[in-house]
């Protein structure tokens, strides 16, 4: 079965990037740049893992995170430069499946989709 993977991203070089990294590793990779785009593709499409970028423009990802949970369970990976722990705390709470630092480590990331693939998606 084929892994569908979202990245909501408002930096252009780093969503594609990433995209490009995530294909050669033979996942289907589907990119926003905000998140009202990013919550449109979630409720249209089922994904096995959205990566969630915590600045973004108009509408954080804790906001977006939020939005989310309205309507889906989908798997999130919330992406952040730098976040203390407490805050880190919410992000879990609010229904992150994990916090990830940038520079992304790649093999944390496959691993991570490694996981969520295996339980089934649900929307």
């Amino acid at each position: 079965a084929i892994v569908k993977l979202l990245i909501v991203d408002d930096e252009k070089m780093i969503c594609e990037e990433f995209r490009e990294t995530l294909e050669q590793e033979g996942y289907e990779v589907d990119c926003a740049s905000n998140g009202k785009e990013g919550l449109q593709k979630i409720q249209n499409q089922r994904y096995h893992l959205v990566f969630l970028d915590s600045s973004m423009p108009s509408m954080d990802g804790k906001k977006v995170l939020e939005r989310i949970r309205h309507f889906s369970r989908v798997p999130v990976a919330f992406i952040t430069g730098f976040l203390p722990e407490s805050k880190e705390k919410e992000i879990l709470h609010l229904g992150a499946t994990v916090c990830l630092r940038k520079p992304l480590d790649l093999d944390r990331v496959k691993s991570l989709i490694h996981t969520v693939s295996r339980s089934t998606p649900t929307s």
